[in-house]
């Protein structure tokens, strides 16, 4: 039976009802990969999706990722780690909260292998604020001027995931990584235009919050270039801002979306209560290579 889908934005993204993602078939699970290719977001509400059930999800999109703070994930499925303002008695946080807010960024753009797939599932959302706002990384690139189009080709990307978590922890809460840890992610290159593995669309790729330099650029010459063509990707047009209830999924594709948190100043005396995961998806081949 056909899933259905109702659109999110009117440049991507789409509702997907009617699926208890605890339970899927073969046949569903394939319909539910071609949209998120074909859409780049998949909203699923009304889910009650235990951690056993997201890291299993997560396993048929691909191979599910060991998040970096490992001090928030969860000690019997380290797959999916705890964001949110939650704190112990004694004031220790038992959630990542990311005192820096507000950054369009694409998950793991610091890896060496990109998590093509996010899935963040909410527990407990507050009453205002705590929304995440995603883009489409295809509309962007279609609508840039010709003259940047050919500016932008052939140039080169240097994202770092240390030289981003060394910013974020110094306003945040949580346990400094060692050495040890910090060398498990290594700073590299990447194209900044490419061509998506399995839509061929072409995109832009960048994590404004990881880029320590674009060519042979110096560290602000390289972030202003890179917030310019944030600020044309995220325009309030180019948007959707999802508000949060308990019992959501969002499911995203970090090349052809990119995506923000909004202003914790908003929620700070809420909670917000949220299970995130990744799945390593490489070229697409185990999903049957290019879209039809």
């Amino acid at each position: 039976m056909p899933i259905e889908t109702t659109p999110l934005h009117r440049d991507f993204g789409v509702k997907v009802t009617g699926v208890d993602l605890s339970v899927l078939d073969d046949a569903t699970f394939e319909q539910i990969l071609h949209a998120f290719y074909s859409h780049g977001a998949l909203l699923f509400r009304d889910q009650d999706l235990q951690p056993a059930a997201q890291v299993a999800l997560g396993q048929r999109f691909g191979i599910p990722s060991i998040p970096p703070r490992r001090q928030f994930n969860l000690p019997d499925h380290p797959e999916v780690s705890v964001l949110g303002n939650l704190m112990s008695p004694d004031g220790t946080p038992t959630a990542f909260f990311n005192e820096m807010g507000e950054e369009w960024h694409s998950d793991s753009a610091g890896y060496q292998n990109l998590d093509g797939a996010t899935f963040l599932y909410c527990i407990q959302s507050p009453p205002v604020g705590g929304e995440t706002m995603l883009c489409c990384m295809y509309t962007a690139w279609d609508d840039l001027p010709v003259e940047r189009k050919v500016d932008m080709q052939g140039r080169k990307v240097l994202h770092s995931w240390n030289f981003h978590n060394d910013k974020v922890m110094a306003v945040s809460k949580g346990t400094p990584l060692t050495p040890e840890q910090r060398a498990l992610h290594p700073d590299h290159w990447t194209s900044l235009v490419q061509i998506h593995p399995i839509t061929g669309r072409k995109l832009y790729y960048l994590s404004h919050n990881l880029v320590k330099q674009i060519d042979d650029w110096d560290e602000q010459t390289s972030q202003d270039y890179s917030m310019d063509l944030v600020h044309f990707a995220t325009t309030p047009d180019r948007v959707y801002s999802h508000s949060w209830r308990p019992g959501d999924l969002l499911v995203w594709d970090n090349r052809a979306t990119m995506h923000s948190a909004t202003n914790v100043a908003s929620y700070r005396k809420h909670v917000r209560h949220m299970h995130r995961s990744y799945s390593f998806m490489g070229d697409g081949a185990a999903q049957g290579g290019r879209l039809a």
